[in-house]
């Protein structure tokens, strides 16, 4: 699933999204786990109850945005009525498997969300009206239904059940695989891809420079073959960033800084097989594009590539990753900072002109829009996009 979607939805508006789930999901159904009324300080919390996931309709196909993902049934699994408004309240699934939240809210709205809570998804409403939220338990595999428990808190989901695996290198790679031996051409080998992920990896390696977070799945695959002296992995990007590999014979490696911040891992006479390689992010939440880069000699100097940020359709980018930012004064009513990159999903609240950014994250290519992860300081993220086609609404500072 995608990494994005691990981002938290936090609900500041509940104005309705303009997105109707047509013929596939049917809030009027009965819900298959029943009813259930809950008022704030409900006891005992968190409440939960059992139910199988999935169903034969493809949630994707709804366009409840770029993240809602899977397969679920017409009818809702739950119907929850708040009773009275909630200044703050978590519907989380809890499963071993894969598994996506949906909810259509009180309005008519509707919301969904993935990955946040590692793979349990979790959407999280502040200021949440009475009224009813119907809930769907969706399998990301088709034809699947897998054990889950609905779990609602008035806490956060941090505070709630967790599924993160850690790093497993027997997952497929998120961005493919190559296979390389000496006197490999171009050299050094280079891929441009997007770091980060929410596993802390000083859970799983031990050391000094061992710092940041990483995905599930590793992000690139290497075959090496016999008969090299030497091979270096390393990162370059304009974030802060650590490299995760795991070797041919199963040991793991871990670098955070090796060149300023730009991590690089290298092997003496390595062992022939498969290298699984993974660009984690400094900061948790952050998702920054960098290059990973493999050579058979080590870097001694910060590496001098460039991250491309061009998006199909869109006026060439004066930003990088790094950079402060501002809002331009040209955009009247401000722009408006999301959950995830995507307009679809909930936006979190509106920068008015002038506003200062830092840019930590991206830049992604989605919804016809060319995105960054945004630092608004006092704890606030989101992601805004740079412009459309015609006008741009963030400005290097």
């Amino acid at each position: 699933m995608s990494r994005l979607a691990l981002v938290i939805i936090i609900v500041l508006s509940l104005a309705a999204a303009g997105v109707s789930a047509g013929d596939g999901l049917n809030p009027a159904g009965d819900p298959r786990y029943g009813a259930h009324a809950l008022a704030p300080g409900f006891a005992p919390a968190p409440f939960t109850h059992d139910a199988l996931s999935g169903g034969d309709i493809a949630v994707k196909s709804l366009n409840l945005g770029d993240n809602c993902l899977g397969y679920a049934a017409s009818d809702p699994d739950f119907l929850i009525e708040l009773t009275s408004e909630f200044s703050r309240i978590t519907f989380l699934i809890a499963s071993e498997a894969d598994t996506t939240l949906i909810v259509n809210l009180p309005n008519g709205s509707w919301a969904c969300n993935d990955d946040t809570n590692g793979l349990n998804p979790a959407l999280v409403f502040h200021s949440a009206p009475a009224g009813g939220y119907r809930l769907w338990i969706g399998s990301y595999a088709e034809e699947t239904n897998d054990e889950s428990v609905l779990t609602i808190a008035e806490a956060g989901p941090e505070t709630l059940p967790t599924t993160a695996t850690g790093p497993d290198p027997e997952r497929d790679p998120l961005y493919g695989k190559t296979s390389l031996a000496p006197g490999f051409q171009p050299a050094p080998f280079t891929i441009q891809l997007t770091g980060g992920g929410r596993n802390p990896v000083a859970d799983h390696v031990a050391g000094e420079r061992c710092h940041g977070f990483v995905a599930e799945a590793p992000d690139f695959s290497i075959d090496l073959s016999d008969a090299f002296a030497e091979i270096w992995f390393a990162v370059f990007s304009p974030a802060d960033t650590t490299l995760l590999v795991n070797a041919a014979d199963g040991s793991w490696h871990c670098n955070d800084d090796h060149l300023a911040w730009n991590p690089g891992i290298g092997f003496k006479l390595p062992l022939a097989g498969r290298y699984n390689v993974w660009v984690g992010s400094a900061e948790e939440g952050n998702y920054a594009a960098a290059i990973l880069y493999v050579a058979v000699n080590e870097p001694k100097d910060a590496a001098d590539y460039v991250i491309d940020t061009s998006c199909d359709g869109l006026p060439e980018s004066a930003l990088q990753v790094g950079a402060a930012a501002v809002v331009a004064a040209s955009l009247p009513s401000g722009v408006s900072a999301y959950t995830s990159p995507d307009t679809a999903t909930t936006r979190i609240f509106l920068a008015p002109p002038g506003s200062a950014l830092r840019l930590v994250g991206g830049p992604v290519c989605a919804d016809a829009h060319r995105w960054w992860r945004a630092d608004f300081g006092s704890g606030v993220f989101g992601w805004v996009a740079e412009g459309d086609a015609s006008a741009r609404w963030l400005e290097p500072q």
